[in-house]
């Protein structure tokens, strides 16, 4: 049990995912005894009435506040994204699916290194296409918004109907 109370507390107090080779090295334990920890700790927060969640994030793991809740918590936290990168996601989000290229005409060289940010976070997928990398949304991007679904135009349904009701006079 104390193994569990150990990576519980480091995916407390990580504000990155986590990979699963990183809890192996600091713990000194085997991988598979990580992933079975992990699986418990996930039925554990998805059991309780509580606005923490365990989610996996690619190949690591992510303690985070469930997305309905984020909105409370935002004023005291130090933002995951900078200004730049979630404006990468947005237009990443309402052109999918969209070269690289197209985004780094309308987002400029920075670009790159926000898109190498958000694929690491499993937000968006690169896709190599002959010479093109055509970027998308992931499902952890629906699930890290709280969005219903994954599939782009229900995205871009959801983005562009958050945008008209958020409009101010």
């Amino acid at each position: 049990m104390e193994l569990k109370k150990i990576i519980e507390a480091i995916l407390f107090s990580s504000s990155e995912p986590v990979k699963v080779s990183e809890l192996a090295r600091i713990t000194g334990k085997d991988k598979i005894e990580i992933l079975n920890i992990l699986s418990d700790l996930i039925k554990d927060y998805s059991s309780r009435d509580t606005s923490i969640e365990i989610i996996k994030v690619g190949e690591k793991f992510l303690m985070r506040v469930k997305p309905q809740y984020a909105e409370y918590v935002e004023k005291f936290t130090v933002r995951e994204f900078d200004r730049g990168t979630l404006r990468t996601l947005a237009v990443i989000a309402i052109k999918q699916p969209v070269t690289l290229a197209k985004v780094a005409k309308i987002r400029g060289n920075k670009c790159y290194d926000h898109v190498k940010k958000l694929v690491e976070r499993g937000l968006v997928k690169a896709e190599k296409k002959g010479r093109s990398t055509i970027l998308t949304t992931t499902e952890e991007f629906a699930t890290y918004f709280g969005l219903e679904s994954s599939e782009p135009e229900k995205i871009k349904e959801a983005l562009k109907k958050y945008f008209v009701d958020d409009e101010r006079p």
